[in-house]
């Protein structure tokens, strides 16, 4: 660790004990004074987002305490995931050496020369991997064997440091493939171990500090949820636990400052930890899943429908599942198991501190309203003897069932989970005995669920709804630290019969994703219910992730997958609408795709033919020293007499294109360029956005990195703590801030338009880039995401908030046909989206790489959802280079649902492609996107100029 770390590192420490960071205004920063900036919001992200999950209590440990670090992550600890989120381990990465002496712990230095030695001198020496394949690889698991522990215990075990043993446990993750589920390699996921439980040489370590030294500590260096059932064994002597996530270069000087109590712990879980991944529905369908026909054709079923994380373990603790003996007779990986206690080890939200806080809901405003908003009041109170921070967080137990007949499947109802969060805060640093009051807003409107089987629309259902303060979301009914109830007398049906559209929607949301919930044959009557927890799980249970084979896509979908070049069939399919199971009839093109160029009508039922075909080459001028009365330049078609200039992007600087008049001055500076450059714009916007001469605006470097800016190409950006450890600082602000300084190391690197941040759902703990995404919780994952979008978009750059979305698992994610119904889409894993662009005016959106159902960029999700329901006008563009002539990702079909390719030149008029789908620009659909395309990039470039 340089000088320049540990003068910094200190400071921080200082900084975190008297205030909150504050955001550095200036754009104009030294790479010094951005690496600083950068460096003190990491470690405040993990002085706040470490979770201590057990305390026998030994922490904090006194000042001066003598410890001993071992095990190889200790020394070469997980900064981040690898791939297009990762960053550089450089010279600015704290050792935990330095970060432990700062934070006033007594590190046993012989033991920790000892460690670096047998790591090779210096971190990422991987010829010293005891795996033999590289440190940062995903694949194996690091640490050394029993013996050469036994064999230094002369070196390790040296008078005053055997107290307290502080071993880290790590997993990483990468791009393009999932953690092991059958890590042992018995040949089934069922048995033996996976890639997220301790091997045996960890195993082996905790036995030996259980008898050498008098207490162990156990660091959990991982993004995704593992399995840590060791932490109670009688085998082991673990005294105390904490996640520390990924702390990327600097946060785990954070860390350190928790260990000796110079900040209190105020992180909260953001997904569920489970004893046994098996447990979790979402074992049976993730990661290699391949068709026994249709060409081996890869897939995810999300057959568990909503109940992901958190909303499957509540819900299915409240109907009695895990109590009954039918799941007490299961065989699970570990065994088997009965109740919630011996199912769920930590809940969602969970996270332990060194004082005790009461929550007490002082008043509250819950009318329930359409288009209304509710408030909750709460006062927290210190009651313990230390100063810390509390999270608040307000979970909604909603009616199920009030009305089978009207919503969902006609007789069974309309899912809802047993607790969905609605709301959080962070209290400031309260002293012993001092008391905050925090007020927690939500919308009517963002309460609604989705009822794509019932009515086609968002309701909310009659009945009572309780609003619980709860410590974690297993902390319901009687546990709840504090509740309010409302009782709805009628149902709020958000169409034009009903209540209308939500408020922050454009117009009524309707059923757009039919065919995708339809699945491929084997699921509609397949996806988890409330109503039969245990029989529905039987179901998923015969489905085995990674096994041979065994399950069949209809013929119909066999058909469609094979259409190539300008090709069509009518597809078929059931599913529910209006609560009673119907057959419906779709055009589908090549590949499986929903929309093309050539089609006659849109998905939504429209004459492709009837879009207004735009203008090009026209020229617009600027009344100098005239505005309009919202503040906008005055532009005219004809030169005007008075001064003025020709309108240029610059003239737009601010413009609120969600305003009419806004949208229609884009307009007008779309049709001043050419098809041309719209073409350009289209098909080559891989890692760059061109430039549009036309109108002044210049070329931009887009780049790789939620991780770090530039994605570690950058020398001296900051690796920043990852996704998870962001969402568990449960601090909106300091997820801005984060992104504050993102964008200014960004401005640095000449990053005009970053592929950051990422926003996909932990689906299931074996999610490749679980890492690069904030939590199993859309709505946390929204409001964190979005804060740090807006940060980032603060400074001038532009982002790509990304995968959008389904793209929850990393195994086969090109060209994998994803299968879920319409209510898990909208209510999970567009919910993190939808918040990001509604709220936080996110100006990018980069896509996902699988289908969505047999469709590559869905026209229902793409175009209906976030283009006429949401009316968001930023860029989209594809994950993925896509490709040229007849194949499932042509530039023709991104085209038709309004985006841009993520390529080096992948264009609608390559040779191959007109061959294979003919010329785009004949169709005034297709010419009529390019100008929505245009416009669209224009406004992301000029919504971050300042006037």
């Amino acid at each position: 660790m340089n000088m320049r770390s540990r003068i910094l590192s200190i400071l921080c420490i200082v900084a975190l004990l008297l205030t909150s960071l504050a955001p550095v205004s200036s754009l104009a920063l030294t790479a010094d004074e951005a690496y600083a900036e950068g460096y003190d919001v990491s470690v405040q992200l993990e002085a706040e987002g470490a979770v201590l999950l057990k305390n026998s209590g030994i922490l904090p440990l006194a000042e001066g305490t003598g410890v001993t670090v071992l095990g190889a992550m200790s020394y070469n600890y997980v900064e981040g995931g690898t791939g297009s989120a990762g960053g550089l381990d450089d010279e600015n990465t704290v050792l935990m050496l330095d970060a432990f002496f700062e934070a006033g712990l007594d590190v046993n230095e012989d033991a920790w020369y000892w460690l670096e030695e047998q790591c090779g001198g210096e971190r990422g020496v991987d010829s010293a991997d005891p795996a033999q394949v590289g440190w940062t690889s995903y694949q194996k698991i690091h640490e050394f064997a029993p013996d050469v522990y036994e064999a230094a215990k002369d070196t390790l075990l040296l008078d005053g440091y055997t107290d307290y043993a502080i071993v880290t446990f790590s997993r990483s993750g990468a791009e393009g493939a999932s953690p092991a589920l059958d890590y042992d390699g018995d040949g089934s996921t069922l048995t033996g171990s996976t890639y997220l439980e301790l091997d045996e040489n960890e195993k082996a370590l905790l036995a030996f500090t259980k008898e050498n030294f008098a207490h162990t500590i156990v660091l959990v260096n991982s993004a995704a949820a593992m399995e840590l059932g060791f932490i109670d064994s009688e085998e082991y002597n673990v005294d105390a636990c904490l996640w520390i996530g990924h702390p990327g270069e600097a946060g785990i000087t954070g860390v350190a400052t928790l260990l000796t109590g110079r900040n209190n712990p105020s992180g909260r879980l953001v997904d569920t930890y489970a004893y046994d991944m098996t447990t979790n529905p979402t074992f049976y369908n993730t990661d290699d899943n391949r068709y026994a026909n249709a060409n081996g054709q890869t897939f995810y079923q999300y057959e568990e429908g909503i109940y992901v994380g958190y909303r499957y373990f509540e819900t299915a603790d409240s109907v009695g599942y895990f109590d009954s003996d039918e799941f007490a007779s299961i065989a699970f990986k570990n065994g088997s198991v009965r109740g919630y206690d011996q199912v769920v080890q930590f809940p969602f939200g969970f996270g332990l501190s060194y004082t005790t806080f009461t929550e007490e809901i002082v008043s509250s405003d819950i009318t329930l309203a359409p288009h209304g908003v509710n408030t909750v009041t709460v006062k927290v109170t210190n009651t313990g003897d230390v100063a810390g921070k509390n999270v608040v967080e307000l979970y909604m137990d909603a009616p199920y069932q009030s009305d089978t007949e009207r919503f969902g499947i006609k007789g069974r109802g309309l899912e809802k989970a047993k607790v969905v969060l609605v709301g959080f805060d962070k209290t400031d640093v309260l002293e012993p005995g001092a008391s905050q009051e925090l007020t927690l807003s939500f919308a009517t409107d963002a309460l609604a669920s989705f009822d794509n089987f019932g009515q086609g629309c968002y309701v909310l259902e009659n009945g009572t709804y309780t609003f619980n303060v709860q410590k974690d979301a297993h902390q319901w009914g009687d546990r709840a630290s504090a509740s309010v109830t409302f009782d709805l007398a009628e149902a709020l049906i958000y169409n034009e019969e009903g209540v209308g559209a939500r408020d922050t929607d454009k117009v009524v949301a309707k059923n757009a994703l039919n065919d995708v919930t339809a699945g491929d044959g084997n699921m509609v009557d397949g996806y988890l219910s409330r109503s039969d927890i245990a029989g529905g799980m039987k179901a998923i249970m015969a489905h085995t992730s990674d096994e041979t084979p065994n399950e069949e896509v209809t013929d119909a979908i066999e058909e469609v997958l094979a259409l190539t070049d300008d090709e069509s069939a009518e597809y078929t399919f059931e599913t529910y609408l209006g609560g009673v199971k119907t057959t419906v009839t779709e055009t589908l093109y090549a590949h499986g795709n929903n929309m093309m160029p050539f089609s006659e009508k849109t998905p939504d039922g429209l004459d492709a033919e009837s879009f207004e075909d735009p203008l090009w080459d026209q020229t617009y001028y600027v009344v100098e020293g005239q505005i309009t009365d919202n503040g906008n330049p005055v532009v005219v078609d004809s030169e005007p007499s008075e001064a003025h200039h020709v309108l240029t992007v610059q003239d737009l600087a601010g413009v609120d294109i969600y305003t009419e008049e806004g949208l229609k001055l884009f307009d007008l500076l779309a049709n001043m360029t050419t098809i041309d450059e719209a073409i350009e714009i289209q098909g080559n916007s891989g890692w760059q956005v061109s430039e549009i001469a036309s109108v002044g605006k210049p070329a931009e470097k887009s780049s790789d990195g939620p991780g770090e800016a530039a994605n570690g190409t950058f020398p001296g950006a900051t690796w920043f703590p990852c996704a998870v450890s962001i969402a568990a600082t449960w601090n909106t602000d300091l997820a801005r801030l984060e992104g504050v300084a993102y964008g200014h190391q960004a401005i640095l690197a000449g990053v005009g338009d970053a592929d950051a941040p990422a926003m996909n759902t932990h689906r299931s703990p074996f999610g490749g880039r679980n890492f690069e995404y904030y939590s199993e919780d859309g709505f946390i994952a929204g409001e964190i995401g979005g804060n740090a979008i807006a940060g980032i978009q603060s400074t001038g750059t532009s982002v790509f908030t990304k995968h959008a979305a389904l793209n929850d698992g990393d195994t086969n994610r090109g060209g994998n046909t994803t299968w879920a119904n319409e209510q898990a889409i909208r209510e999970i894993y567009m919910l993190p989206y939808e918040i990001s662009l509604k709220t936080y005016n996110a100006n990018g959106v980069m896509g996902s790489l699988n289908r969505i159902g047999m469709s590559w960029f869905h026209y229902g999700m793409y175009k209906t959802i976030m283009r006429e329901e949401w009316g968001w006008q930023g860029m989209l563009i594809t994950d993925g280079d896509g490709g040229s002539g007849d194949c499932y990702n042509t530039p023709v079909a991104m085209l038709s649902v309004q985006g841009s390719m993520l390529s080096r030149g992948t264009y609608i008029n390559a040779r191959s492609t007109e061959a294979a789908y003919g010329d785009a620009t004949e169709y005034v659909y297709a010419r009529s996107m390019l100008h929505n395309i245009m416009r669209n990039c224009l406004y992301q470039y000029a919504s971050t100029l300042t006037k």
